[in-house]
């Protein structure tokens, strides 16, 4: 995602179809008419899509063109005029917060921040037996970056180098894990995405965060690494996976450690901010548990049974969208409003009476501007089983713009096991030729990765 993904810059007459930027962070498609807060509820896990088969109003995507409306974005302020608007504020709800007395997570802010400054900080302690990140490259002054050429394959880094680095993702492949993170068409911007993978004896993990935002790339960067390091240390010594309570304390260290980082880099987290979805699964139960905040999504499916056509939907997350129901009256009792403006796609997030921040989501880590209007970085849960012969996607919006959990099961379930590494190729190319073919001079950021589940593990504690 870029700086530019998560709002929009419009006139009067609409969207600015030649600003520069990137696709319109968060499409929400609901059928039926519009209303000024948007749709009530959320979509199912099978139809939780951001798919451009129509929108609030029920028009076709051809039709957003004949209104001069464009997936794509201009500055992070956006401007108001003749837009929906929601009407009185609600009563102020309840504040949404850990619960009380739950145990608090082992990593604290001091001691992520010690440990983050190099991989081998992050590594120290943990039983990994496999181990990368995705890693933005600094540029010549302080906050820039590198910016990748268009569709190249994220660098990463590993413990033992660029050698150990391919020898790791050859094994992965063999055991069903494929990972491809894209950059997007956006000439003015790095990939904003950022993930890691991370085998330790008992736990698998994984993690994505899509970037927005002016350094929204740098925010990504830091929060998958603060992860992983709080992660580890999570579950050096647990004997399963941990507690809701236990990965929402996790949430909220890792946004006050990017606060922290933020001041120290040089980066400003007013406007920028990053989705975070992770997912571990006990390798030795099978059992799976996904948490995030934002939109990027985690599915996961089985082949059709059966002789059907259609893989099943075993879990899929529900993206957090400001138009939902709790989320909106959240919102609107911290003093923001939530609003889609003329010729946009999204609902999005403003402060009330002004023209920011204008996000569209209503959860993210960092964004400090929309949290002091609501957004929080509260995460949501699924737990399930990630059995033999069952398949789990986690991605970014990149993905999910135009393809359906339906279909991007379909994807990996006909390749199977064998072809996953093919599977994540087709859906990274794919997710962009719809992106192309939609708007022809931009893409979304894209990062897909697919893990088939795996027979049980012996206890790493058992006796041989």
């Amino acid at each position: 995602m870029s700086c530019f993904t998560a709002c929009c810059t419009i006139e009067k007459k609409g969207i600015l179809p030649g600003s520069p930027g990137s696709p319109t962070k968060g499409r929400f498609t609901p059928k039926g008419p519009a209303s000024p807060g948007g749709k009530e509820g959320s979509a199912s896990p099978e139809d939780n899509e951001a798919q451009g088969e129509g929108d609030d109003d029920g028009l076709a995507v051809g039709d957003y063109k004949s209104m001069g409306c464009t997936r794509r974005g201009g500055s992070h302020i956006v401007a108001r005029r003749n837009s929906e608007i929601d009407g009185p504020p609600e009563a102020t709800p309840e504040p949404c917060s850990l619960a009380a007395g739950s145990p608090f997570c082992l990593a604290t802010a001091s001691e992520v921040m010690k440990a983050i400054g190099n991989l081998e900080g992050i590594m120290e302690g943990a039983d990994c037996e496999a181990c990368f990140l995705s890693m933005s490259t600094p540029g010549k002054w302080k906050a820039a970056a590198v910016i990748e050429p268009e569709f190249e394959e994220k660098k990463c880094e590993s413990m033992g180098g660029a050698q150990r680095l391919r020898e790791v993702r050859e094994r992965l492949l063999q055991e069903g894990v494929g990972i491809a993170c894209r950059k997007g068409k956006k000439p003015e911007q790095p990939n904003q995405d950022s993930f890691f993978f991370a085998d330790t004896a008992r736990f698998r993990l994984c993690c994505v965060a899509d970037g927005h935002g002016e350094f929204g790339h740098w925010v990504s960067h830091w929060v998958v690494r603060m992860t992983l390091k709080a992660l580890l240390m999570e579950l050096a010594n647990a004997e399963g996976l941990p507690q809701d309570d236990a990965v929402a304390q996790i949430f909220d260290v890792i946004h006050k450690c990017l606060k922290l980082k933020a001041a120290t880099e040089g980066f400003d987290l007013l406007l920028s901010g990053t989705t975070l979805s992770i997912a571990i699964v006990d390798r030795t139960t099978q059992q799976a548990l996904t948490a995030w905040a934002g939109d990027s999504r985690c599915v996961c499916g089985r082949p059709p049974a059966g002789g059907g056509s259609k893989p099943e939907v075993i879990s899929a997350t529900n993206d957090h969208k400001p138009q939902d129901a709790e989320e909106r009256r959240r919102i609107i009792g911290s003093g923001g409003e939530v609003i889609r403006l003329p010729n946009d796609v999204p609902h999005r997030v403003f402060v009330r009476g002004r023209e920011s921040p204008g996000l569209a989501m209503s959860r993210a880590v960092g964004d400090l501007l929309a949290h002091s209007v609501g957004v929080n970085h509260v995460p949501g849960f699924k737990r399930f089983n990630l059995e033999e012969g069952s398949v789990l996607l986690c991605c970014s919006d990149g993905v999910w713009e135009f393809i359906k959990n339906m279909e991007a099961l379909g994807v990996a379930t006909k390749h199977g096991i064998a072809g996953v590494g093919e599977a994540v190729r087709q859906l990274a190319q794919e997710s962009r030729n719809r992106w192309l073919k939609e708007e022809v001079s931009v893409t979304d950021d894209i990062t897909v990765i697919a893990m088939w589940g795996a027979p049980k593990r012996a206890h790493p504690t058992a006796p041989a």
